[in-house]
């Protein structure tokens, strides 16, 4: 595996966080990029926390995506309906598969992938705590975000993934013990 790779990958979180980078990079080099005939690959549990003007931002890479295989991946039709409907708000609480899904439904960031310069895509998931809040009143707010970090791409590029991540972003709130999710952004063709 070339080192190129691994740097281009790291480079581009760099636009939303400040990655700990012998971590990422440690994580990348055990994980593999994808094969040729695979659509991604999942990596192992990482998280890096940096503090961020009375927030907690925790980062996590969670997959490379293979852009050459990002147009059989994307889903259209019937199986886009049925993933819209499993992979609800209401119903999934793994934010790493409703990413996933709302990527592969959404066809301008697909586009992104399939039209990127790189081989290779980052998906990480962001979360950011605010520190301030405290007791049942005034609660912690918790905001969970995609970040997909695509090498070499133009500003238009830039602008729908940043629409993609705005639109995905979610607020988990709730009770002790019992969490609800509340998607912040509107998607797209939903």
């Amino acid at each position: 595996m070339k080192n190129n790779f691994l740097d281009d990958l790291i480079q581009a979180v760099t636009r939303v966080v400040t990655p700990n980078v012998p971590l990422l990079r440690e994580v990348l080099v055990i994980g593999g990029m994808p094969k040729p005939t695979q659509n991604l690959r999942y990596l192992s549990y990482n998280r890096h926390t940096t503090m961020d003007g009375g927030r907690a931002c925790d980062f996590s890479a969670v997959a490379v995506v293979n852009n050459r295989r990002a147009r059989q991946w994307q889903l259209s039709g019937y199986p886009k309906k049925l993933s819209r409907w499993v992979f609800s708000t209401r119903w999934t609480r793994n934010p790493l598969d409703l990413y996933l899904n709302n990527i592969r439904c959404d066809p301008s960031v697909v586009a992104v992938l399939a039209g990127a310069d790189s081989q290779y895509s980052l998906l990480g998931i962001l979360t950011m705590t605010d520190l301030h809040g405290t007791g049942l009143a005034n609660r912690r707010e918790q905001y969970i975000c995609p970040v997909v970090a695509v090498p070499g791409i133009d500003a238009d590029a830039l602008k729908t993934l940043q629409a993609f991540e705005a639109a995905n972003q979610i607020k988990k709130s709730g009770i002790i013990g019992l969490q609800f999710y509340r998607k912040t952004g509107q998607m797209a063709g939903v």
